[in-house]
C-alpha cells in the first residue's frame, strides 16, 4: 500500500502503528457489522480494490478526479447501508462485505431515493448513467428470495490473506441459515473462477444496456 494510504488509515483508525504485513493473519479472520462512523475508512479500502472495477467505474461517466469520486461514492451509498445493519468489515477493517437480506428490496429503493441527490452531484451527467446502469442490474438479478452479496472489497496490499474468502463464507453461512440462495454481480472476468471455488455458478451474463461493461451474475444454492 502507499505511503500516504497507509497513513491515511492510520490517522482514521487511531492507531498510528497501524501495518498492513505479508503475513497471514492467524487463526479465523472474524467478519463483523461495521457502524456509520466506520465508513469513511472502509470506503477508502473500497475505492482502491473497486479502482479498475468496470462496474464502478462506467457508471461514474468521466475519469476526472475519479478515485476521490469513488470513495465519495461508497461513503454516500455504505454509510446508509450501514445504517441498515447490511455492511460489515473484517480483517481489522481491510475488507469490507455488503449482505443484502431478503425483502430488502423497497427499503433499499427508499434509500436510492434519499441518496440520489448526492450521487447525481458526483457524475457530469447528474447520475443519469449510474441510475439507469444500477436499475438494469437490478432488474437482472432473481426476483425470488434470497441473500445479495453486493459489494466484497479487500484491501489490495491485504489480498491473499483470507480476508476475502472468510467474507464470502460468512455471507454463504447467513444465507444457509435461511435455506436461501445468495447472489451476486461481477465485471471482472476474473473474478468469476474464484467465486465458482465457493460454489458460485453463472446464472446469466449480458453486457450492460447504452454500451456498458459485461456483467456476470452469480449464484449459489443452499447446501
Amino acid at each position: 500500500m502507499q505511503d500516504d494510504a497507509i497513513d491515511d488509515l492510520r490517522e482514521r483508525l487511531g492507531n498510528p502503528g497501524f501495518a498492513i504485513t505479508d503475513d497471514a493473519p492467524p487463526g479465523p479472520v472474524p467478519v463483523r457489522p461495521a457502524a456509520p462512523s466506520e465508513i469513511p475508512v472502509l470506503a477508502g479500502v473500497l475505492a482502491r480494490a473497486f479502482a479498475a472495477d468496470p462496474m464502478v467505474r462506467w457508471p461514474m461517466v468521466s475519469n476526472d478526479e475519479l478515485p476521490g469520486r469513488i470513495r465519495t461514492m461508497f461513503e454516500i451509498v455504505d454509510t446508509a447501508y450501514a445504517g441498515e445493519g447490511w455492511i460489515y468489515t473484517a480483517g481489522e477493517g481491510l475488507g469490507v462485505l455488503s449482505l443484502m437480506p431478503p425483502a430488502s428490496t423497497e427499503r433499499e429503493q427508499e434509500l436510492a431515493i434519499a441518496t440520489a441527490p448526492a450521487l447525481a452531484a458526483l457524475t457530469p451527467d447528474g447520475g443519469q448513467r449510474y441510475e439507469r446502469f444500477w436499475a438494469w442490474v437490478s432488474a437482472m438479478l432473481p426476483p425470488e428470495p434470497r441473500w445479495l452479496l453486493d459489494q466484497v472489497a479487500v484491501e489490495p496490499a491485504a489480498q491473499g490473506r483470507g480476508i476475502g474468502g472468510a467474507m464470502l463464507r460468512f455471507a454463504i453461512e447467513r444465507a444457509e441459515r435461511d435455506g436461501l440462495p445468495v447472489c451476486l454481480e461481477t465485471g471482472v472476468p476474473a473474478n468469476v473462477p474464484f467465486y465458482e471455488r465457493f460454489g458460485f455458478r453463472v446464472t446469466r451474463a449480458a453486457a450492460a444496456p447504452e454500451g456498458g461493461p459485461p456483467i456476470w451474475f452469480m449464484s449459489r444454492d443452499p447446501g
